[in-house]
């Protein structure tokens, strides 16, 4: 991808699953990455394991559902080298249950990870970016910012609120330079949805209405944000892109059982 080389990429949530594929997708392009997750284990392996391919790499700790650690993150980020030339927001957590049996708790983590950590960590980073007229941020939404499933209430909030808010700075931040775009998976089989993918009658459900009767996998979505995030896409700002093998095109108004 061209654009990328020696650009600083930052990705929240960059230690395990499809934000660990970006963190490497980035790097293989020649981005120098640092990747914030809870979970030192995560970062530092995932940095490590990049360093390994002769790129620069850090991880640091960062824990999106508190403020306090989200600064500290990005002032460390910052001070590494200087800049930062590219954020990529791809923390995020589901829980599935009725609508009606919902605990506050539940909802509260989901909505305090996927979207008040987004809008926190986006902050934070955009008004560094502000200051140097330039940046590129990608978040990470779903296929769920768009259509509506049962039993994920909190999850499709999140996540649709995730998908306006992107579009609000896109608006807001195009003055300063600054792009916002949005990469939205579809069924992608990582951590956070292992049991579904598990049964069978979920698998054959999915791919009968996947127009490319394939699941996604991770480093798809790793290079539709690489695109994003790069001079390549230097006249595309507020649009989503959906990595989904046709769902969505061919089920807009289809609620998944």
């Amino acid at each position: 991808m061209r654009g990328l080389d020696q650009q600083v990429a930052v990705i929240a949530g960059g230690g395990r699953g499809i934000g660990k594929e970006i963190a490497k997708a980035l790097a293989s392009y020649g981005s120098k990455v640092i990747i914030g997750s809870r979970t030192e284990e995560q970062f530092k392996g995932t940095a490590e394991e990049i360093r390994g391919l002769g790129v620069e790499a850090d991880g640091l700790p960062l824990d999106v559902q508190d403020q306090a650690s989200i600064q500290q993150f990005v002032e460390q980020a910052n001070r590494i080298h200087g800049r930062i030339d590219i954020l990529v927001y791809c923390a995020g957590t589901n829980k599935r249950m009725p609508a009606e049996q919902y605990t506050t708790e539940a909802w509260d983590e989901i909505i305090g990870i996927n979207l008040r950590g987004a809008f926190l960590t986006c902050q934070e980073v955009g008004k560094r970016m502000i200051e140097q007229g330039s940046g590129s941020i990608v978040t990470i939404t779903s296929m769920l910012s768009h259509i509506a499933t049962p039993n994920q209430s909190a999850y499709s909030a999140s996540k649709g609120g995730l998908l306006q808010y992107s579009k609000v700075l896109a608006v807001e931040w195009a003055k300063y330079g600054i792009r916002v775009n949005s990469v939205s998976p579809g069924y992608i089989e990582t951590d956070l949805n292992s049991a579904n993918f598990k049964r069978q009658a979920f698998r054959d459900g999915v791919l009968g209405k996947t127009p490319m009767e394939r699941f996604g996998l991770s480093h798809e979505v790793a290079e539709a944000v690489c695109f994003l995030a790069s001079p390549q896409a230097s006249y595309i700002t507020g649009i989503s892109i959906p990595v989904d093998g046709g769902f969505l095109a061919g089920h807009q108004n289809i609620v998944m059982l």
